[in-house]
């Protein structure tokens, strides 16, 4: 997926009636619905069932006031990403778009691996396989 990885946000509760709702927002929602156009172009076949293994590799854009060697080290990868988003909320966001999509349910995934490294084009590789 390209573009840079965003996490999940917290979602924003209004009143319909008598009930209350949850709405994502809209960063949020754009991210998914990305994420949810790519998922239909990249998979045409039925919703996979039964466990799930996902592995996820964000890549973040380097910030553009590092120095060159602070930029080297991010690309030689001794520099890793520690600030925002959360990896889990960036999975979070990914995995709900995909479900229904790729898999039933998200609660099918019972295994996944996460990396975050710095890149020059970010982006997330998302792997699904069925176990």
């Amino acid at each position: 997926m390209p573009g840079q990885p965003v996490g999940q946000g917290r979602p924003r509760f209004t009143t319909r009636g008598r009930y209350p709702h949850a709405v994502d927002p809209p960063k949020s929602r754009q991210y998914k619905n990305l994420v949810k156009k790519l998922a239909y172009d990249a998979y045409q076949g039925d919703p996979l069932d039964g466990p799930i293994r996902i592995k996820l590799i964000h890549y973040f854009e380097i910030p553009k006031s590092y120095s060159k060697k602070r930029k080297k080290a991010c690309l030689d990868g001794t520099e890793r990403p520690t600030k925002k988003p959360d990896i889990d909320n960036v999975y979070k966001g990914i995995a709900d778009a995909m479900s229904g999509i790729i898999y039933q349910d998200d609660k099918q995934i019972v295994e996944d691996m996460q990396e975050q490294w710095y890149s020059l084009t970010p982006c997330v590789k998302v792997e699904v396989i069925q176990i």
